[in-house]
C-alpha cells in the first residue's frame, strides 16, 4: 500500500507554512468552517458526563444508531433500525469494515476512474484488488463499463454520488441500470453517500431508493465529516444487512473497541442539526459557480460545472501544453511553490491532465485564491470576482 497522495500535498503545504509562507489550501477534502457551536457544546457536556468516561458498546451508541437509521430510512424509503447500523471511525473506516466483511484475499472490487483514491486503498487494506472502471464524459459509471471490467473474482462495486473529485450525480435511470447489473451478477454495492447533502442539481437519489430490490446486497456508508464540518471528530457509519453488521461489530470489538463516546455524542447533536448542511450547500453552490467561471477564464483550462460535492475538477491539458509542464503533478507543485496555492494533481485520482480544487472555503479565502490563480496563470479579473461575490451575498 502507498500513502494517499492528497496527504502528500497537505504535508508539503504545512511544511511551507512552518517556514512562514502564506499558503492557501484548496486541496483538502474538508470544509474550512469550524464545527458548529451547538455540536461543540454537546461534546463539552459529554466530557463532563461520567458515563462517557468508560467503555461503550462496540456497535456504537444506540441513540446515535437510531438517528442514523432514521436518516437512512428517509433517504432510501426503506425501513432501517438501530440494529442495522455500525458506528465507525469516520466514513473511511466504515468503507474498510464493509470491504473486510465482504472480500477474501484476491477478490476484486470495482471503483470509478477518475475516483477518490481512498476507495481503492480500503480494498487493498482488506486484502482485495481494486479494479478501476472508466467513467463516461460526465464522470458517471455505467452498467456496460462495469461489465467490461467484471471477472469471476468480482465481489463488489464501490459507488459514490455525488462523486469525489468529479462531483458527478448519477440520475435515477442510470442507478437502476447499475442496480440491475449488480443483482444479475450477484455483485454487492457499497454506496458511499458522504457527499449526499451537496447536490446542486436536485436529482440526487439513493441507489436503494431507485432500486429497493438491491437492499440485501447493499451497504450504505455515511458520516458527519462533510455535512457538519467534523472531519477531525472521526465519526461515520455503515448501514447494512445483518451479516455485514455482525462482521463489522466483531472487527471493531477486536481492534478499536469502540468509537470514542464523546465523539459519538457530538455526532448525535450534529444529526439533530438540519440547518447546517442546508446552509453549507447554499454557500457552496454560489462559490462553485464563481470558481468555475474564474477557471474557465484562464486560457488552457476547461472546467465543467460539477453536479455536487465540494470540488471543481478542471481539465488543464491545454495549459500543460502551452506552458510546457509534463503533467498536472508538475503544475500543482509550481502553483504551491510560486503562487503558494495548494491543489491536488489529477494523477491522485487516476485522471492525469486535471487538478482538483476545493471550494468549501469562506469567501475571503476563495477571492484570494482566485486572484492568485489568475495572476499566476492568466489575465486577472480579481475585482470582477469580488463584486460578483458581494452581489451574490
Amino acid at each position: 500500500m502507498t500513502d494517499n497522495p492528497i496527504f502528500a500535498v497537505a504535508a508539503r503545504a504545512q511544511a511551507l507554512r512552518a517556514q512562514g509562507v502564506d499558503v492557501i489550501t484548496l486541496a483538502a477534502g474538508e470544509p474550512q468552517a469550524a464545527t458548529s457551536a451547538m455540536v461543540v457544546e454537546a461534546a463539552v457536556d459529554a466530557v463532563r458526563d461520567p458515563a462517557t468516561h468508560h467503555y461503550g458498546t462496540a456497535q456504537g451508541d444506540p441513540a446515535l444508531r437510531a438517528l442514523v437509521a432514521a436518516a437512512v430510512t428517509d433517504g432510501t424509503q426503506l425501513p432501517w433500525s438501530a440494529d442495522d447500523v455500525q458506528v465507525a471511525l469516520g466514513a473511511k473506516h466504515a468503507l474498510f469494515l464493509a470491504t473486510q466483511a465482504l472480500i477474501d484475499a484476491g477478490d476484486e472490487v470495482l471503483v470509478a476512474a477518475p475516483g477518490w483514491p481512498g476507495h481503492a486503498e480500503v480494498v487493498t487494506a482488506a486484502g482485495g484488488v481494486a479494479v478501476p472502471v472508466p467513467t463516461d464524459d460526465q464522470f458517471r459509471i455505467s452498467a456496460e463499463a462495469l461489465d467490461n471490467r467484471r471477472t469471476p473474482r468480482t465481489r463488489a462495486v464501490i459507488f459514490s454520488s455525488p462523486g469525489n473529485p468529479t462531483g458527478a450525480v448519477h440520475p435515477e435511470p442510470r442507478l437502476r441500470q447499475i442496480a440491475d447489473w449488480a443483482q444479475r451478477h450477484r455483485v454487492w454495492v457499497i454506496s458511499d453517500d458522504i457527499y449526499q447533502a451537496f447536490d446542486y442539481t436536485g436529482t440526487y437519489r439513493s441507489i436503494l431508493r431507485a432500486a429497493p430490490q438491491l437492499r440485501a446486497r447493499t451497504i450504505v456508508v455515511g458520516g458527519v465529516s462533510k455535512e457538519h464540518a467534523m472531519t477531525g471528530w472521526r465519526v461515520g457509519w455503515l448501514a447494512a444487512p445483518p451479516e455485514i453488521i455482525a462482521s463489522a461489530r466483531l472487527h471493531v470489538s477486536r481492534t478499536i473497541t469502540h468509537v470514542p463516546t464523546v465523539n459519538q455524542r457530538a455526532a448525535l447533536a450534529a444529526l439533530g442539526d438540519t440547518g447546517t448542511p442546508v446552509e453549507a450547500a447554499r454557500d457552496y453552490r454560489r462559490r462553485r459557480a464563481l470558481l468555475v467561471e474564474a477557471l474557465n477564464g484562464i486560457a488552457g483550462i476547461d472546467c465543467p460545472l460539477p453536479d455536487g460535492g465540494m470540488f471543481a475538477f478542471p481539465d488543464v491539458t491545454g495549459l500543460l501544453r502551452d506552458r510546457g509542464w509534463a503533467g498536472s503533478t508538475e503544475l500543482a507543485a509550481w502553483l504551491l511553490d510560486i503562487a503558494h496555492l495548494a491543489v491536488v494533481p489529477g494523477e491522485a485520482f487516476n485522471a492525469p491532465g486535471r487538478i482538483r480544487v476545493c471550494f468549501a472555503v469562506d469567501d475571503e479565502t476563495l477571492i484570494t485564491a482566485i486572484g492568485r490563480l489568475q495572476t499566476a496563470l492568466g489575465p486577472t479579473a480579481h475585482e470582477t470576482t469580488v463584486r460578483q461575490i458581494e452581489e451574490a451575498r
